[in-house]
């Protein structure tokens, strides 16, 4: 799982972040790195609810999944 984490973070800001007013649409920007079969849930849902969990206090990736 970190090394998609590490590819993601590789990636360009799709907009610079002054300019990202909402998450979602920012997050919007991200290209999709799964395998088309691989995908349950979109990945700006799922990053977006990681986002909350680690705002939330969570340090490790089942305490964001939880």
């Amino acid at each position: 799982m970190s090394s998609g984490l590490e590819e993601l973070a590789r990636i360009p800001s799709p907009q610079p972040l002054p300019d990202a007013v909402c998450l979602v649409r920012f997050l919007a920007g991200l290209p999709d790195p799964r395998d088309r079969r691989g995908r349950r849930f979109p990945l700006t849902a799922l990053v977006a609810a990681a986002a909350a969990g680690v705002l939330a206090g969570a340090r490790s990736l089942t305490a964001i999944a939880e």
